[in-house]
This record gives C-alpha cells, sequence and structure tokens, in this order.
C-alpha cells in the first residue's frame, strides 16, 4: 500500500467516526431518550369554569332584585301604612229639635200616637246613624244635649232652639273639626209627602233645609246640593231636594254660619215608621261616602 493511500484511508476512518454521532442522534429509537421529561404541573382543577362569570351575574341580578322588591314593598307598606294614618272622613250629628218624633214608632214603644215624646223621639236614632255611617267608613260624633229638655228646665220656648244648642256647637267646633254637620229633623209633613216606594220597598224621604241670610250660604248649599244628588243616585227621588230659607218667620241661619260644613235635613214626617227611617239612614251613609269620600279620591 503506498503512503497516499494510507493517507486516504486514515482520513476516511477519521470522518466516519466524526459523523457516526450525528447520524445516530437523526434514528427513531433514540429521539424520545433525548427529549427531556416534563415533570407535571400541579394545577388546581375547576370543573364549569366557563360557567362562573354568568354564575356570578345571575347571583348579583338576584341579589339587586331582591333589594329591589325589599325596596317596593317597603315604599308600599310606607303608602298604606300612609293611607290608614289619614285622618277618616268626620260627621258632628246634633238635633236642635231633640223630642221631635215619628206616631208609629212612639206608639210601639208606648201605644199613644204622638208628633213630640220624651223618651222615644229623634233623638234616640244617633246609635243607628252612626252605625250606617260607620259601615261607610264615616266617623260620627253627637252633640249629645237634649235641647228640647233643657229649654223646660230653663222656662224657654220653642223658637229659643237655635239660640240655645249655638254656644254648645260653636264650642264643639272649636274644639274638633269636622267634614260634615248634619242638623237632623222630622218634618211635619204627612206621609204622602214623606213615603217613596223603591223597589218594593218603602222610605222615608228627606228635604235638605239652607238658612240663606248668612256668608256660608253658598258653601252650604253647595254640599247640600251634592248630597241630595247622590242620594237621589241610590234612591231615585228619596230626596225631595234642597230648599233655601230667609224672610220673615224664619231663622235664616240654623246655626250654619258657624261652618260652611253644615246642612239641615228633615228625616222623613209624622207619619213614618221605623223600618222606613232604617233604610233612610243606610242611604244618607252611602250617599255621604259617595260624594265626599270616595268620590273625592277618583
Amino acid at each position: 500500500m503506498t503512503l497516499l493511500k494510507k493517507l486516504q484511508w486514515s482520513f476516511g476512518l477519521l470522518l466516519f467516526f466524526f459523523v457516526l454521532p450525528v447520524i445516530a442522534g437523526q434514528l427513531p429509537f433514540n429521539k424520545q431518550a433525548s427529549t427531556p421529561i416534563k415533570e407535571p404541573e400541579d394545577k388546581q382543577v375547576v370543573f364549569a369554569a366557563t360557567n362562573l362569570p354568568e354564575q356570578s351575574a345571575l347571583e348579583q341580578t338576584k341579589e339587586e332584585t331582591k333589594e329591589e322588591t325589599q325596596g317596593q314593598t317597603k315604599v308600599e307598606t310606607q303608602d298604606q301604612t300612609q293611607d290608614s294614618s289619614k285622618d277618616p272622613f268626620k260627621v258632628l250629628l246634633l238635633f236642635t229639635h231633640s223630642q221631635e218624633s215619628y206616631q208609629p214608632v212612639v206608639k210601639a214603644a208606648s201605644g199613644k200616637a204622638a208628633v213630640y215624646d220624651e223618651k222615644t223621639n229623634i233623638l234616640n236614632l244617633k246609635d243607628t246613624i252612626s252605625k250606617h255611617f260607620s259601615m261607610n267608613g264615616i266617623q260620627t260624633d253627637v252633640l249629645d244635649v237634649d235641647v228640647m229638655k233643657e229649654l223646660k228646665l230653663k222656662g224657654k220656648s220653642f223658637p229659643d232652639s237655635y239660640n240655645f244648642v249655638r254656644p254648645y256647637l260653636e264650642k264643639r267646633l272649636q274644639e274638633q273639626s269636622y267634614d260634615l254637620v248634619i242638623d237632623l229633623h222630622r218634618d211635619s209633613a204627612k206621609r204622602n209627602a214623606t213615603t217613596l216606594t223603591y223597589n218594593n220597598e218603602s222610605y222615608a224621604r228627606i228635604a235638605i233645609v239652607i238658612g240663606a241670610e248668612h256668608k256660608n250660604y253658598r258653601w252650604n248649599t253647595a254640599y247640600a246640593e251634592s248630597l241630595s244628588a247622590a242620594m237621589n243616585e241610590i234612591v231615585p227621588k228619596i230626596s225631595r231636594g234642597v230648599i233655601s230659607k230667609s224672610g220673615d218667620n224664619v231663622d235664616g241661619r240654623y246655626n250654619q254660619d258657624l261652618t260652611k260644613e253644615m246642612i239641615l235635613i228633615e228625616l222623613g214626617g209624622i207619619d213614618n215608621t221605623g223600618e222606613e227611617l232604617n233604610r233612610t239612614i243606610a242611604v244618607i251613609g252611602k250617599a255621604i261616602s259617595k260624594s265626599f269620600i270616595t268620590g273625592k279620591q277618583q
């Protein structure tokens, strides 16, 4: 072997050993071993993580809704409390001619017929009136003075009735405020003028009297006309209307100058029965409510 071939052989052998590691690194069976093993990371597993923002929003909405509902309930409760705390419609009753009576009622009680009676008279209707008024949301006070009894004790006569009761009424009006003041009387008219049949039931008709000789005249008239109209809507023609009085031989005031909310009602006449009076009192209560309570709220 010549020197040149020896050099070529030696150079080839060296090149082989130099290239061998490179070739071995590319072989498939050795690739996995050459890749370092990565240790698993210690991660917290969260299930349905994509629902968390929606769930959070839902919970927030629930809380907001709860707060709104509580707030609304609080406002409604406050409104109801305010409604319930409102002053009721207050009526003052008085009976200037306190011993006016109804013949059938007196006869049933004592066996005699009389148009004036010390025991069985219009003053006895105060409890019945208060009951019917209460059923219609009306608070009723009574100026509980037997005027005609006091007149006799003091030696005064029938025409003195309005002047006698005036200081009692004036004092009460200074102490209390009322939405309506009613002086109740019994008319002297006969049955044909004071009785009405409606739906097979009989009623005592009413008339409302207003004194026209004082400053409150127009106010009193407005109250009277409103009540009269409301009663006739419930039972047609149960009210005979509003009668204005002035001139000679009449009072002309009937103490209505003390308050613009005062009216005088002639409740039936001398021949009306207790049942007829009771039905009409029920209508008066409903009409007051319709005219001055529910009617104003609508």
